[in-house]
């Protein structure tokens, strides 16, 4: 099966026109590269996954009728129309177990703000928001939820491009500008991406001007610090309410978690990372029906690269994004950075609480979505949902709960009624794998083909038509990753040393025939006294830390008090040392009486 056949032919084209085929429909104009499709289509499969969380159909036989699915069954339940066109998955795939499930749809998405290399507003476009749409649709997630970093009203344009069929790609819904603190995330690390308030009033208003610009949702962000107050999120939840507009938060402390859900919040977009999740949480979690989308790729990708993971560079990965991408996050300059960062093993140690909380919430009954996170730093759209899938599973879900979160747990979530599940009904959206998901969720990635609404979309059509950035290590990066090296390697030798309190001795400092030791590392001035003084420069320290340096390296000396005497030896006057920590330097005082 060749994944990358040609654009279909004017002819097919102007028939799409004839036949509507861009007109838009709930789940989304009609993606790229898609013919019209045909009245009628039998399908059959080795196996089909629902998606609602009910038990694969072995065997399966499935009929699209202008868009729906109007039958499902085992083989020999039924039989097509005379007249129906059909499709072997199995012969058309070439594989023996092409398996069916849902096409995807993700909840929590970043699209237009990352190249690849760096990621900001001022990647935000509209052409990178449209590549990162086709990367979406291209891995089978047709319809994805902004996560509320949407500057300006951009994505409301291309919303509505989209509902009017002339911009193609994932199906977009947007929130528009998040609602934050004043000063707080994101509007402090990108420029214009959040509406920022400070009491409940200006809350209720960014409500209704969002409102009046008919945004698919309200996007929260309770993150960070500064970060909204109970009191002004309560008052944009309950506005929201009147307006009749979901709300999605993003929340990673526990505490607010709680409060946004008692407050009626619909959904937490993000990982509760800062404590475990308990009995009452999951309570109102179920009682409220509020979701839950954890973002475990946003947060894996935070430290991964460190690890050069095995799934770097696969395949799947490399049929939309260049081979230059894997090349740069597998680079030993790139590896290091994250080696390096000295929060990764907070990090890890908050991925591995979202995933405890992700299998407790979803043990307990609350509904999951899939919400990515993609498009946030170092995530790629469309790759990533699959990676999500994966990383459900590791956490503790089965693959046909994860299966669900991102089909109808997604659906449900943004209140999609036409998508999510394969039931009759439903529209026909779906990805064709050459293996079964269902037993092993990585299979989701031996994607072969993708269908919108019984008709097979081009996914070779669309890869040349998304703008790649080509990656590399800079020279600056390389010269950096030297240096940092080198430091790391005369920390060694220096944690190697014998060590006087917190620092190993270097050279020593003579005055008056005294030889005064100094620690590694640093420059001393000597000045002839009485009193005799010696500025050590270049190490910083506490009085603590220099009384633990001398108290070592002057065995001879004893302690009096915060200082150190001993007794000449030759004109057996007693001798005293005191040191008086400055900043980035100490001074050593000797008097002698």
């Amino acid at each position: 099966m060749n994944r990358f056949r040609a654009l279909i032919g004017i002819a097919a084209l102007l028939l799409l026109a004839a036949c509507g085929g861009t007109s838009t429909t709930e789940g989304g104009a009609t993606p790229n590269g898609a013919p019209a499709p045909p009245d009628v289509t039998f399908f059959n499969a080795a196996h089909l996954v629902p998606g609602d969380g009910s038990p694969t159909i072995d065997e399966a036989i499935f009929i699209v009728d202008a868009g729906k699915l109007t039958n499902i069954g085992k083989k020999g339940d039924f039989q097509p129309a005379k007249g129906a066109g059909r499709t072997d998955l199995k012969e058309q795939t070439g594989t023996a177990s092409a398996t069916v499930i849902p096409a995807l749809i993700n909840v929590s998405g970043f699209p237009g703000l990352s190249s690849g290399q760096s990621f900001g507003a001022s990647n935000y476009t509209h052409d990178s928001v449209i590549d990162d749409l086709k990367r979406y649709e291209y891995y089978g997630v047709f319809a994805v939820a902004s996560g509320g970093a949407d500057s300006g009203d951009l994505s409301l344009k291309i919303r509505d491009e989209q509902r009017e069929g002339k911009a193609q790609g994932a199906t977009y819904y947007t929130s528009g500008p998040a609602i934050t603190a004043k000063g707080g995330y994101p509007a402090n690390t990108l420029k214009g991406a959040a509406l920022e308030v400070g009491s409940e009033d200006e809350a209720r208003k960014a409500v209704n001007d969002l409102a009046g610009k008919k945004v698919d949702f309200i996007k929260l962000f309770v993150n960070g610090s500064p970060k909204l107050s109970p009191a002004v999120f309560k008052a944009v939840i309950d506005e929201a309410k009147k307006a009749n507009l979901k709300v999605f938060a993003d929340a990673p402390a526990l505490a607010d978690a709680k409060e946004l859900v008692n407050a009626g919040v619909s959904g937490l977009v993000n990982s509760i990372t800062d404590g475990n999740v308990d009995d009452a949480l999951i309570s109102a979690m179920k009682e409220k029906n509020v979701f839950y989308a954890p973002a475990l790729t946003a947060l894996e990708a935070k430290f991964v690269y460190a690890d050069s993971p095995k799934w770097l560079g696969e395949q799947f990965m490399k049929e939309v994004y260049p081979v230059q991408l894997s090349a740069y996050l597998a680079n030993t300059v790139t590896v290091n950075k994250f080696k390096r960062n000295p929060a990764i093993g907070t990090l890890r140690a908050q991925y591995s609480t979202a995933q405890k909380n992700l299998k407790k919430l979803s043990d307990g009954g609350v509904k999951i979505a899939l919400g990515s996170g993609s498009g946030s730093q170092d995530t790629y759209p469309g790759y990533f949902e699959h990676r999500e899938l994966e990383l459900m599973v590791d956490a503790g879900m089965t693959p046909i709960d994860a299966i669900k979160a991102g089909t109808t747990g997604s659906a449900e979530a943004l209140g999609l009624t036409d998508m999510g599940a394969l039931a009759m009904g439903k529209a026909g959206n779906f990805i064709v794998t050459a293996n079964n998901p269902a037993a092993e969720i990585a299979d989701t990635k031996t994607a072969q083909q993708i269908y919108w609404k019984g008709s097979r979309v081009e996914q070779g059509a669309l890869v040349p038509q998304i703008d790649i950035t080509k990656l590399k290590v800079s020279d600056e990066d390389k010269k950096a990753d030297i240096q940092a090296t080198q430091n790391e390697e005369l920390q060694k030798r220096i944690a190697a040393m014998k060590h006087y309190g917190p620092w190993p001795a270097g050279k020593s400092a003579t005055v008056r025939g005294l030889s005064i030791p100094t620690p590694y590392g640093t420059t001393a001035a000597v000045q002839a006294g009485p009193p005799d003084k010696i500025t050590i420069n270049n190490q910083r320290g506490s009085a603590a830390d220099w009384r633990g340096f001398y108290g070592a390296a002057l065995p001879a000396w004893k302690a009096a008090g915060n200082c150190w005497e001993r007794q000449h030896p030759v004109n057996k006057k007693t001798e005293t040392l005191c040191v008086e920590p400055a900043g980035n330097s100490a001074v050593v005082q000797i008097t002698e009486k």
